[in-house]
């Protein structure tokens, strides 16, 4: 098979490259999208808290075993405070059963964030990913995803209220709401321009956007307007998606981004690294775990090995 492989590709070469030459040579005026501005890191004394999550499983003959955990440092000066949610169990085959442990971490996550900002009195919350996408996610039919969903709504609806409080930074990003390209805005302003700034902000309200009611506080939700704007803290630095659950001028997203750059290394926010490095399940943590718990069932794939 990897011999027809290696023969489709001499066959498509020409095809692909020819392909890849027309995103190199789009006709776009980086300057109308971007400001070319250095900004400089906050020198306030805010108390900024992030957090990411992670899951992981091994199937088994009978059953599943999966690990779910989202992790939160609140650093505040020189202290750096944790919390820490997890969940080991076993749970059947089913159809949907990674999408329920996606749901479990997104729950797990959420509910770090509320804690740090009520309970540690955090000023700023970082949060791994794209809150706007996750809100526009159609509510899944499934029983229990229906439920975990729910569940994880509520638990947004706590967050939002501190909405002023909250900055979701992706680093992948699909969209192309700037452009309106093939290409996705975030693949365009990284080809096209290597210098620290950020793009103009675009607004994108949730009623505009949603096809459905939320089935819980779709008052409260439906009146959300979020702020979206590119960002490279540093020349040659990856590009970022920054979200805002807020209509923020460009006084505001300037602030913002001079807090993001506060305690940023080599272009990302330190603490969302140290987040996701304290939190990420590996394939060999799962089959640690199982042998902790004393689990050595067949798992099927031996034969393979």
């Amino acid at each position: 098979m990897l011999n027809s492989l290696y023969e489709e590709a001499v066959k498509k070469r020409g095809e692909i490259i020819e392909e890849i030459e027309k995103f190199d040579s789009l006709d776009i005026d980086i300057a109308d999208y971007w400001n070319f501005v250095y900004i400089e890191p906050s020198t306030g004394n805010y108390k900024i808290a992030a957090g990411d999550g992670s899951y992981s499983h091994r199937k088994f003959l009978a059953f599943n075993l999966y690990a779910v955990a989202a992790y939160a440092i609140i650093y505040d000066g020189d202290k750096l405070k944790e919390i820490e949610n997890v969940e080991l169990d076993t749970a059947e085959h089913h159809k949907f059963f990674t999408d329920k442990l996606r749901a479990k971490m997104s729950i797990f996550e959420i509910e770090n964030a509320v804690n740090a900002l009520n309970a540690y009195d955090a000023d700023y919350f970082l949060i791994d990913g794209s809150l706007f996408g996750d809100l526009i996610r159609p509510i899944p039919k499934d029983k229990d995803l229906h439920n975990l969903a729910l569940e994880n709504l509520e638990n947004i609806f706590e967050f939002l209220k501190h909405k002023e409080n909250i900055i979701a930074i992706s680093k992948t990003s699909t969209s192309n709401d700037v452009f309106h390209s093939n290409y996705p805005d975030m693949s365009i302003f990284e080809r096209l321009n290597k210098t620290e700034g950020y793009s103009n902000p675009i607004y994108k309200n949730l009623s505009s956007e949603m096809k459905f009611e939320f089935p819980i506080h779709n008052d409260f939700f439906r009146l959300f307007e979020f702020t979206i704007f590119y960002l490279r803290l540093d020349d040659y630095k990856n590009v970022l998606k920054v979200e805002l659950p807020y209509r923020a001028d460009k006084k505001k997203i300037e602030e913002i981004i001079s807090i993001i750059k506060r305690d940023s290394i080599e272009g990302y926010p330190y603490l969302l690294k140290k987040a996701h490095n304290g939190v990420v399940i590996k394939n060999k943590n799962i089959e640690e775990l199982a042998t902790i718990i004393g689990i050595y069932e067949k798992s099927g794939r031996e034969m393979l090995k």
